[in-house]
């Protein structure tokens, strides 16, 4: 996993040898190592904070952390958000920074209320999938969030309320793991990357959608076909 910082200034690196490195690459001929992270376990995933001060990793000893790089010279260990009982695949942030998103092979994902990064606590725990959970994303407006996993599917939920967090539907169609989810900038398409080697666009915008299928199914249905059919319902035609 890497991640650079939103300044663009620094680039973060985690591995399986047990540590995440952070780089001054501002002379991308010229990158020179700023100071290293060093845990017990591999380290699967990386991320920086919208506002670049903190910093997220998630590894192979099921923990979550959250790291203050202000000084990249120097990073501290802010706290430890544990919960999830396996490796921690994919993390995270919402685009305000107030809400962490991790995903793990335990097969949930979970939503941590990171106000105080140094005393987060859990918000909702998002159950569903039946295998690993590989990768997590935010829409831009952050009320949507999508998790792509090892059960072949892409599942996305209602986060607007993280506390009360619901599916809003299962994307089906891969046939492999599905290891990478992302949103496009205005939050209308979702791109998913699968073991099956395909990539596929999604289109999440609801009214785009009913105008795409009403458009396939003219001619609309007709007030005759409707009473055939639908004998005790008002005409109420879902394409006009």
């Amino acid at each position: 996993s890497v991640a650079f910082s939103p300044d663009g200034h620094t680039l973060a690196t985690a591995s399986d040898d047990n540590t995440a490195r952070l780089w001054d690459v501002r002379d991308l001929h010229q990158p020179h190592p700023l100071s290293t992270l060093t845990l017990p376990t591999g380290i699967l995933s990386v991320v920086f904070s919208p506002d670049g001060r903190t910093l997220a990793t998630g590894s192979s000893d099921h923990i979550t952390r959250l790291w203050d790089v202000r000084d990249s010279y120097h990073p501290h260990l802010l706290s430890m958000l544990t919960g999830h009982t396996n490796d921690v695949y994919s993390v995270a942030f919402s685009p305000d920074g107030h809400t962490l998103a991790t995903g793990s092979v335990d097969t949930t994902a979970r939503l941590w209320d990171i106000n105080n990064p140094r005393q987060p606590h859990l918000l909702s725990t998002l159950t569903g999938h039946t295998n690993a959970i590989w990768s997590v994303a935010f829409s831009r407006d952050g009320h949507t969030l999508a998790t792509g996993s090892v059960d072949t599917t892409v599942r996305l939920w209602d986060i607007s309320d993280p506390r009360q967090s619901h599916l809003l539907s299962t994307l089906t169609g891969h046939t492999n793991t599905v290891r990478a989810v992302a949103f496009s900038p205005d939050g209308h398409t979702l791109a998913t990357g699968s073991d099956d080697a395909t990539a596929r666009l999604w289109n999440t915008n609801i009214e785009n959608v009913a105008t795409r299928i009403c458009t396939i199914a003219r001619p609309a249905i007709i007030d005759s076909e409707w009473h055939q059919y639908l004998p005790d319902l008002p005409y109420r035609p879902p394409c006009r």
